[in-house]
């Protein structure tokens, strides 16, 4: 049987009600530079963030490699700051006539207010505002930010306020939740990745720092490995020249966005320790749907796979094949 043969309706619906219908999701890593200069950034090269090369995008080709597979996408920008692109308001209107989009932002730049005329939100499954109050505050854009929430909010969009849990914030998290719950909004706070005064995180928090930053249902999403994941097969992550892979941690190469995209036939078994961002998780219906596909059923408890033996080694197989 062909992906074609076998593939499933999705729908999602919103908390607003608006309904999703698509099949695979690419988040495209547009550009590593950003206004903003955050030392928990997962571009660690300050210079890159600075001086980095700004890329445009070849809205042509992009379009004609999507409507080439066949499939309904749902694109995610993220960076850097993807509002720093050119052309993204642009991209993003021949994008949404058939597809969707989403977008994490730091929602800092002057492009917010035409991207708010000119983009559907019905279009938009969600914008994450990253809230990295640090630097909002060094640089006098926090008042930028929440005129920019306030704006998307009041026009449709699906957006949340979203905040690193950085460890140098712990003694200030009430006090932020509270500043932000008088501007009318709510913030929320993901897991730091990565090292802080010789301890590994997310690992090194302990049970009270997760529960003053509320992270009690989101640690664990990052410990992974061993587990199946639909990396590569209707997931996948873009890199800055166009280029498709799997996901962050697997650098296969399935295709270039420019070009042509050819999804995995099968799951795949996480091979990493901790996985920096797990997009089984983020779009956790993407998952299902592959699980039905492959008719794969999900035991309990959560995350307990019950697979038949000959699924089971084909999933092993590929998992080991991962370089």
């Amino acid at each position: 049987m062909s992906r074609s043969e076998k593939t499933f309706t999705y729908d999602v619906v919103s908390d607003s009600g608006c309904i999703y219908n698509y099949d695979a999701w690419l988040l495209w890593v547009i550009q590593d530079r950003c206004n903003l200069n955050c030392n928990y950034c997962f571009c660690f090269d300050s210079d890159a963030k600075k001086n980095g090369t700004i890329f445009s995008i070849n809205i042509p080709a992009l379009i004609q490699t999507l409507n080439k597979t066949n499939k309904t996408f749902r694109i995610g920008f993220t960076g850097g700051e993807p509002f720093l692109t050119p052309n993204i308001i642009e991209a993003c209107i021949e994008i949404t006539k058939k597809h969707y989009i989403s977008l994490n932002s730091n929602l800092t730049t002057t492009k917010l207010k035409e991207f708010s005329v000119k983009i559907n939100p019905k279009k938009v499954i969600h914008i994450t505002a990253s809230l990295h109050i640090v630097e909002l505050e060094t640089y006098n854009l926090m008042d930028r930010f929440i005129d920019n929430y306030m704006l998307l909010k009041e026009k449709g969009f699906n957006i949340n306020a979203l905040e690193v849990a950085h460890p140098s914030l712990l003694n200030h998290v009430h006090r932020y939740k509270d500043l932000f719950k008088e501007k009318g909004f709510n913030i929320s706070f993901c897991p730091f990745v990565g090292e802080y005064d010789g301890k590994k995180y997310p690992d090194s928090y302990t049970s009270k720092e997760i529960n003053i930053f509320d992270l009690k249902d989101t640690v664990k999403l990052f410990n992974q490995k061993g587990r199946l994941c639909n990396a590569g097969y209707n997931v996948g992550i873009i890199l800055q020249n166009g280029d498709v892979v799997s996901c962050f941690s697997i650098s296969k190469k399935i295709g270039n966005i420019y070009k042509d995209i050819e999804f995995k036939d099968q799951l795949i078994i996480c091979p990493v320790e901790v996985c920096g961002c797990p997009l089984k998780c983020y779009d956790k219906n993407l998952f299902q749907k592959a699980l039905k596909e492959n008719k794969i059923s999900e035991g309990r408890p959560a995350g307990r796979l019950k697979l038949g033996w000959m699924s089971f080694f084909k999933t092993l197989l590929i998992g080991s094949r991962i370089k």
